[in-house]
């Protein structure tokens, strides 16, 4: 079972389920907030991987569709030396997270995966797009729904 929640940080430092967020970000350029990634209770990226959300979003779409073209995609999230892959295996994705010294692996079905993550990035930037309308999430929606 693949899970991935996005969560915006507040004002205070505390962190806000995207759902729930009702104000914009405290500061628009720079919109810090978490996506925790689960597969089958195993935590891939949470809460201390926090970083500027919306542009790992964009990072993350493009992920996917390179993912889709060529079989393999990855990137280091925007202020950190975070590094997550996805390699697909046949009918599976690997999915790795190097953090630090460690890595997270874990292997799911790409069909699952592809729906969970394309499904919690659209969630993503529609809210987004309605709590910043000024900001374009366009072309990081575009590469989410091929």
């Amino acid at each position: 079972m693949v899970e991935i929640e996005t969560f915006l940080k507040g004002a205070d430092g505390g962190f806000v389920r995207l759902e729930a967020c009702r104000v914009p970000p405290p500061d628009l350029d720079y919109i810090e907030g978490a996506i925790r990634m689960s597969v089958d209770g195993l935590e891939i990226i949470g809460f201390e991987e926090w970083d500027y959300v919306d542009q790992l979003w964009c990072y993350i779409a493009e992920m996917v569709a390179k993912m889709q073209s060529l079989g393999y995609a990855e990137i280091y999230f925007p202020d950190q030396p975070i590094k997550l892959a996805f390699r697909v295996v046949g009918s599976r994705t690997l999915v790795a997270a190097k953090i630090g010294k460690e890595t997270k692996m874990v292997d799911v079905s790409s069909v699952d995966f592809l729906k969970a993550i394309k499904d919690a990035g659209m969630a993503f930037f529609q809210k987004m797009s309605e709590l910043v309308p000024d900001n374009s999430y366009a072309e990081a929606q575009q590469e989410l729904s091929v």
